[in-house]
Parts: structure tokens; C-alpha cells; sequence
């Protein structure tokens, strides 16, 4: 429900719309922004149903206002703003460090999730960041490419030269934090305690009988599977876990997820030990369907900007990527024979992908216009056959 005052309308169409837009968002039907006291609301007047045709034209009408905003927060920051860590240094340091520089993984002993850890050492016994002094930073150092390579991120290419000028930016003005509290940050040292049982999203039998998967907060329990007994707790960055997927010898485990709105992550772990081995950072929302190929040596997801994606499972480079859906993918599956990947989503279809070409072949569901009524969220596919169940709502 949205109030608003007389104004508001006036303000929309002067301050923000271009003049072809304002034609065609005054005639608009069904649109009415009544005055305060009135109490109407937005979108709906006399009980009649806002039509999908109107929905549209007010999503465009508040991604204007939205790009009026931010373009007004570009001139503050050209008029002498500082840099904000998190909004311009943060997400940095999450897409191209966090993977390799957290608490389940601080590769040369540097953790780089937490901002008081960032003005620490590492294995290497400087101080990476030195506040007022980025001649001074080691980690503006190890960034800094020569000849066109840097030593960070490892085996990645390196940042490009208006983040690397963004951050030696932020160092000489004090490396200061204006993140607000995160709440409490959980570790294999300092796990999550639950006060209630926790919401199940993911679930995996491993195929040799062994173990199971069962997700919790920001964490796995991977449990013996004849006494149910805790085994290992699998904390890494991701809040949400939206699938598990054990490797076809059962010793990894592939874990999709991620933090809502913020990032998505793929993580991969060894089963006997606990340890991450891989932390792959992708997009700024959850992702979901993880699935190993039938040879272990791909992990294939799907991710909110519909795209379906693969990865290769030791080094975390992109192998496939196909955007043949209109909405997000929720399951993933490989044919036996590891040539063709399956996707499922939210647009109520089955595709088929060629992996080596990441060629889109055809739709496997019905395109028959009302036959499915509901998203698809689950796919199993036959270890021997090329047979697939479907699951989802309809």
C-alpha cells in the first residue's frame, strides 16, 4: 500500500520522466494518487484490478526515479563525498577476495570478511592496510599490476584501474568503515546456536550411502547416515543454502547459495576433512540447483538473472553459460553421459544445453500455452536412462 500526497505525481512527472514517457504514463488507466487525508492508495481505485500493462508502466515510472536519485548521489560524490566502504570498497573485495580470504579458507592467513581484520597482517608480516598511507599498504601492493600481472586476486586477471584508484583512494583518506553492524559473524570456532529447529531448504544423500547433507543457517551438517551422529559443520559465507550435491565418489560436497540481495556463492567442500576447497562468488543475489557432472569435474547452477551457468570444479572458471530462460533457474541435472545439461525454473520449462557448444537445443516441458500452470523447482534425472522427473507446482 502506498499514500501519497497530492504532489508526488506532479513531482514523478516534472522531476524525473522524459517528455514521450509522460504521454504515455499520464493515460494510464486505473491510476489514481488521492490526497493524503483521503487515505487512496496506489494501484488500484474502486476495487478494479490493476492490469499487468499498468504494472509495467509504474516499474519504469520508479526505475526513473531511481536513476534521478543515483544520478544526484554521483554529483555529491564528484562535488568531494568520500568513498564509502560499503558501498564502493566492500563490494570489491567480495567479488574478487572474499572467496579465498575467509574464515573457512584465509589463504597467507588473512581474513578479509570482516573490516577490523583488514587492518591486520597476514602470513607475510605487513600491515595490509595502513590508514592515510597506501604507499604504505600491502595490499594495495599486492593488487597493483607490473607488466600487466599482479600477484592478487591468485591465478584471476587483475582489478581493473578505477577500482585499484578507488581503494588507494579510501586508504589515503583513512580506510574508514561506514558499515553499519552485521550482527554476529559465525565460524567452525563460533557456529550458529539454534534456539528452535532451523528451516530445511536442501537435503543430499551422498551415492555411496555414507553421509547426509542437511542445510542449516550460514551452515551444512553433514551427518553419518546409519547413526545420524554430527560430523562435520560446513560454516562458510553464504547465510542461505539452497542445494547440496555430493561428486559422484561421494568425497565433495557442492553447496549453492549465498545472502539475499547481496551475493551468490558456490561453495565446493572435502567431505572426510571439512575443508573448503573452492569459494566461487557469483552475481549479487542467492543461486540455486547446484549439480555435479556425471565425471566430477563440472558444477552446474542456476542463477536470479536467468541465466544457467557451469563451472569447472577445481578452479571455479566458467565453462557454460546460457540464457535461453525468462525467469530464475532452480534445478540443474546432467544426461548420464555428461553431454547435455537439463534446467528447470521459474518460467514453468525444461531446457536442454549442449555443454561443449552451450548450445540451447529445445524445450523438454510442454509449450503448449496454459498446460503447466505453476514453476518448476526439482529435477532428478535416471543414472542409466536419460529419463528425468520433474517436480513443482502446478
Amino acid at each position: 500500500m502506498i499514500v501519497a500526497p497530492p504532489y508526488a505525481r506532479q513531482m514523478l512527472l516534472k522531476a524525473a520522466l522524459p517528455c514521450w514517457f509522460l504521454r504515455w504514463y499520464s493515460s494510464a488507466p486505473c491510476l489514481a494518487i488521492r490526497p493524503l487525508e483521503q487515505h487512496s492508495i496506489l494501484p488500484f481505485d474502486c476495487g478494479i484490478r490493476m492490469t499487468v500493462h499498468l504494472w509495467l508502466k509504474l516499474l519504469i515510472a520508479t526505475f526513473c526515479v531511481v536513476g534521478f536519485s543515483f544520478g544526484r548521489v554521483s554529483q555529491a560524490a564528484e562535488a568531494g563525498a568520500k568513498i564509502s566502504y560499503q558501498l564502493q570498497i566492500e563490494p570489491i573485495f567480495r567479488n574478487h577476495c572474499q572467496g579465498c580470504h575467509q574464515p573457512a579458507k584465509s589463504l597467507g592467513g588473512f581474513e578479509m570478511t570482516q573490516f577490523e581484520h583488514l587492518l591486520g597482517v597476514g602470513e607475510s608480516g605487513e600491515q595490509a592496510i595502513v590508514p592515510g598511507a597506501p604507499d604504505q599498504s600491502h595490499l594495495l601492493r599486492q593488487i597493483t599490476p607490473v607488466d600487466g600481472q599482479a600477484d592478487m586476486p591468485k591465478d584471476q586477471a587483475p582489478l581493473n584501474a578505477a577500482d585499484i584508484e578507488l581503494i588507494a583512494q579510501w586508504i589515503a583518506e583513512g580506510a574508514v568503515s561506514d558499515q553499519p553492524d552485521q550482527g554476529p559473524k559465525y565460524t567452525a570456532d563460533s557456529p550458529p546456536e539454534y534456539t528452535r529447529a532451523p528451516l530445511i531448504s536442501a537435503l543430499a544423500y551422498s551415492k555411496d550411502g555414507q553421509w547426509i547433507a542437511v542445510s542449516g543457517f550460514q551452515e551444512v551438517l553433514l551427518l553419518n547416515a546409519d547413526t545420524l551422529a554430527i560430523k562435520q559443520r560446513l560454516i562458510g559465507l553464504s547465510e542461505r543454502i539452497e542445494s547440496l550435491d555430493f561428486s559422484p565418489d561421494s568425497t565433495k560436497l557442492a553447496v549453492t547459495g549465498g545472502i539475499p540481495g547481496k551475493l551468490g556463492e558456490v561453495q565446493l567442500w572435502e567431505v572426510a576433512t571439512g575443508e573448503l576447497l573452492l569459494s566461487h562468488q557469483v552475481g549479487y543475489d542467492t543461486v540455486y540447483g547446484g549439480a555435479f557432472s556425471p565425471d566430477g569435474s563440472l558444477i552446474a547452477f542456476g542463477c536470479t538473472d536467468n541465466t544457467v551457468r557451469a563451472i569447472d570444479a577445481q578452479t571455479g572458471v566458467q565453462r557454460l553459460h546460457q540464457g535461453a530462460h525468462d525467469d530464475w533457474i532452480s534445478a540443474c541435472e546432467f544426461t548420464p553421459d555428461g553431454k547435455h545439461l537439463l534446467s528447470a525454473g521459474r518460467d514453468m520449462t525444461v531446457k536442454l544445453t549442449e555443454v561443449e557448444t552451450e548450445r540451447f537445443v529445445d524445450n523438454i516441458t510442454s509449450i503448449t500455452p496454459g498446460a503447466l500452470r505453476g514453476g518448476i523447482y526439482s529435477l532428478s534425472m535416471h543414472p542409466q536412462r536419460t529419463e528425468v522427473f520433474v517436480g513443482g507446482a502446478d
